[in-house]
């Protein structure tokens, strides 16, 4: 839900940067023309105006996908940035199954993320890899199968 509730404060954050924008930009243009243009509209003949709603476009769109690209590079579980990427494979095995991949881990060991370096039909896609607790983890592999001593 963390995860989530963070992609919907950095949306929330770039539509409030566009208002910002837009209002400022409303300030400093011109009033809309009088007498025989009073219904025309603006877009697409009044020149200025055009071009503060384009760039106001753009910028939504390039909020917007900044947020998103940088929520994929998010541990699922606790929102910190993945780091430490590992590569693996090899390009000249890509059809023997050995396609290059990148995987980055959550330094508190939620999870890795896996991201193919070669987009194929036949490939993975980018997938999360949840873990459980790190500790939980560690205490299972150091006394092995059954259930641990107290």
């Amino acid at each position: 839900m963390k995860y989530w509730g963070w992609l919907l404060l950095k949306l929330t954050l770039a539509t409030a940067v566009v208002a910002g924008f837009w209002t400022v930009v409303s300030w400093l243009l011109p009033p809309a023309p009088s007498g025989l243009l009073a219904n025309w509209p603006r877009f697409g003949s009044d020149l200025s105006y055009t071009f503060a709603v384009a760039f106001s476009a753009i910028l939504g769109f390039l909020l917007g996908w900044l947020a998103a690209v940088d929520q994929v590079y998010r541990c699922r579980t606790c929102v910190r940035r993945l780091r430490m990427p590992r590569t693996a494979g090899n390009y000249s095995r890509i059809m023997l199954g050995g396609a290059p991949y990148t995987e980055y881990i959550c330094t508190y060991g939620h999870g890795k993320l896996y991201v193919p370096e070669v987009h194929l039909s036949s490939s993975r896609a980018r997938s999360w890899v949840g873990y459980g607790s790190l500790w939980e983890n560690l205490m299972q592999a150091e006394h092995g199968p059954g259930p641990a001593p107290d």
